[in-house]
């Protein structure tokens, strides 16, 4: 073969070019047969170079691609023009063994004498897609830590907000089943640890019988139970064919669980409960993100026993265990954020012992005294376990009626008043305010009582007075 102008590069030459290339080049005519196959081919694939010339191009690709390649190298021989060609792609391709192999393939087709050849340059890309692979495996692991660290970052921002614990609870528990990183059902619930109890303080998506079933939950019984006496996570793949799952409940469904053991000090305060669709196992990476949920919450309930407790202790009244003013102050407070932030009702109630400096005179202060506490008995009957009684002040005490409204309110006076005239012989006067969102603050509401109050006793005394707003 002449040099061609301009090129100076004989057959040869060129041959031993195409021979030292890193790609596998191959050659093949208008049968599929091969006419040229480089070095790099043969390692590639695996034949050998007397091999090769008896095999045809197709039998370098797995046989899913066999049909589409009949179909679209006999199109290019009849038209000169094919889908792939002139272009680079990935597809894959079948070694001497059988085994496949992702490759890059670019295609070049020259015709001479009326008949077509087409050049395949192949590189083996399986390191390639290897690194590829374990960068995205990694990237899916960087966006699950990313979106974990969210998740605890936002359930610490939670905890560190102003409201009611039963409340913030509730929060965290749906705003942990909205996470796409375990799949869990909008479903679960948070038990709280006291006395040997488990009680149900946050649950979500429960029906009133299992409410009912799940009222108190010993150690060891059940699931939950067993997570609170081993302290360690329990998972369970099918409720209905797993025999420590022991409470049922109607409608109750097949379903897997995970439960966490909430912590403080490496003692039990809780245990999370979290449903998973039936069959769903639980991995260590999501067992460990959940203990370090149960870590924070853990502590989270062992702060808010303990302030329950010092509450108790130190915010009543001694005397006729009442709440005492500073509590009281700190309920008025809280409820008049809530009732401001979202639009709840919610009234107070002033009432004072009529004559009560005449009763203490004639009868003496330890008389006073007992009748004090009879009238705070004759209060706390009266109310709800989400009222708030208080002693206000010497013989004058103070109601708070959280999402009650003053039409409400007064008719829970009316049933105070009866009560402290059945149970003691002695009456009382009462004031009833509720909550304006004009209101400047928790203070107001209480004046208002008091001014109503004050109106009870001008008008007779052993009576209600409503006081309106402003």
């Amino acid at each position: 073969m002449k040099s061609q102008p301009g090129i100076g590069v004989s057959r040869e030459g060129f041959r031993e070019i195409l021979e030292a290339s890193s790609d596998g080049i191959i050659i093949a005519g208008e049968d599929g047969c091969i006419l040229f196959w480089n070095h790099a081919s043969e390692r590639m694939f695996g034949y050998t170079p007397e091999e090769a010339s008896v095999i045809k191009i197709v039998d370098l690709m797995p046989e899913e691609y066999h049909e589409r390649h009949k179909e679209g190298f006999g199109k290019f021989i009849k038209t000169g023009k094919g889908s792939i060609m002139g272009r680079t792609v990935i597809v894959k391709a079948r070694r001497r063994d059988a085994a496949v192999f992702p490759v890059e393939l670019s295609l070049a087709s020259h015709k001479s004498g009326g008949r077509w050849a087409v050049a395949a340059i192949i590189r083996d890309i399986t390191e390639r897609r290897a690194y590829e692979h374990k960068l995205a495996h990694q990237s899916r692991l960087l966006v699950k830590a990313n979106k974990e660290l969210a998740l605890l970052a936002k359930i610490s921002a939670l905890l560190n907000q102003s409201m009611e614990f039963s409340e913030l609870l509730n929060i965290i528990l749906d705003t942990i089943t909205q996470i796409d990183i375990f799949k869990l059902e909008r479903s679960g619930g948070i038990f709280i640890l006291r006395d040997g109890v488990l009680t149900l303080a946050a649950h979500l998506g429960h029906n009133e019988d299992f409410l009912e079933k799940h009222k108190a939950i010993k150690i060891g019984e059940c699931l939950c139970g067993l997570a609170a006496e081993t302290g360690e996570v329990v998972t369970s793949m099918n409720s209905h064919e797993d025999p420590r799952h022991t409470v049922s409940y109607e409608g109750m469904r097949p379903h897997a669980h995970i439960i966490v053991p909430l912590k403080a000090k490496d003692r039990v305060v809780g245990v999370l409960y979290l449903y998973l669709q039936k069959g769903i196992a639980v991995d260590s990476a999501r067992k460990s993100f959940l203990e370090s949920i149960g870590g924070i919450l853990g502590v989270a309930i062992s702060n808010s026993l303990l302030y329950e407790e010092t509450r108790r202790l130190a915010l009543h009244d001694p005397l006729t265990g009442l709440a005492n003013k500073r509590l009281l102050n700190i309920e008025l407070e809280r409820n008049f954020v809530l009732a401001k932030r979202y639009e709840r009702p919610f009234s107070c109630l002033m009432l004072d012992i009529d004559l009560f400096k005449v009763y203490n005179d004639s009868h003496g202060h330890v008389a006073g005294d007992q009748m004090l506490q009879k009238v705070a008995g004759a209060i706390k009957s009266s109310l709800r376990e989400t009222d708030l009684a208080a002693r206000y002040g010497g013989e004058e005490f103070c109601v708070i009626l959280p999402e009650t409204a003053v039409e409400s309110a007064a008719l829970v006076a009316g049933k105070i008043r009866e009560a402290v005239k059945t149970k003691t012989g002695i009456t009382a006067s009462l004031g009833v305010a509720a909550f304006d969102s004009r209101m400047p603050g928790p203070g107001s509401m209480v004046e208002s009582a008091d001014r109503a109050l004050y109106s009870a006793k001008k008008k007779g005394r052993d009576r209600v007075e409503v006081c309106p707003w402003p």
